[in-house]
């Protein structure tokens, strides 16, 4: 999984002027606290997360729950590439290092994108009785993720991850809105 920036980034190019309540729902399956119920969230515990994601697209009205959905989406991408990609190079003792490099291109990206404080700020704004239904979350988690993340934000300035630079996450995130919106779009005509 990527960093709640990059989720955000994404969710910019998939829908540039969306409500902050989308924003919200494209980093909720992440304010799940225990791994293994964030894992079955993710569907990571399936072996077809595909068919997982295209059962609950259908079942997917509002801006939050679509906001859910595309983080969802593009978490099973991220994985299958970036994340793979990073296991090969560092090997089994990757996990510790994968998140240092998650924080720093985090940190990197909000103090470098225009819209990412505002954004952070609107998000941390809408009151938890809007939020949608996340599995194995409340909205008390939901809003504690985004208000400790706004915080953790606007006070950690790094310098860029030599691991995911911008530029590699701009070419993912531009690919992978891409293909959402296509298959969102395939998944209606079915």
């Amino acid at each position: 999984m990527p960093c709640s920036m990059i989720h955000l980034i994404v969710a910019k190019k998939v829908r540039p002027s969306g409500s902050a309540l989308f924003y919200v729902g494209n980093l909720a399956p992440d304010t799940v606290v225990d791994w293994h119920d964030r894992d079955i969230v993710h569907f990571r515990d399936l072996d077809d997360r595909q068919s997982a994601l295209a059962s609950l697209a259908n079942e997917t009205i509002g801006d939050f729950a679509e906001g859910m959905l595309l983080h969802l989406y593009f978490d099973w991408k991220w994985d299958d590439d970036v994340r793979q990609k990073f296991i090969d190079i560092t090997g089994n003792d990757w996990f510790a290092q994968y998140r240092n490099e998650l924080s720093l291109a985090g940190s990197y990206a909000f103090h470098n994108t225009e819209w990412a404080k505002q954004l952070w700020q609107d998000m941390d704004d809408i009151h938890m009785d809007c939020y949608g239904v996340v599995p194995r979350a409340s909205a008390d988690d939901v809003k504690d993720f985004v208000s400790r993340n706004n915080k953790w934000h606007n006070v950690n300035i790094t310098e860029p991850s030599p691991a995911f630079s911008l530029a590699l996450i701009e070419e993912f995130t531009s690919k992978i809105a891409i293909e959402y919106v296509d298959w969102r779009i395939s998944i209606s005509n079915l």
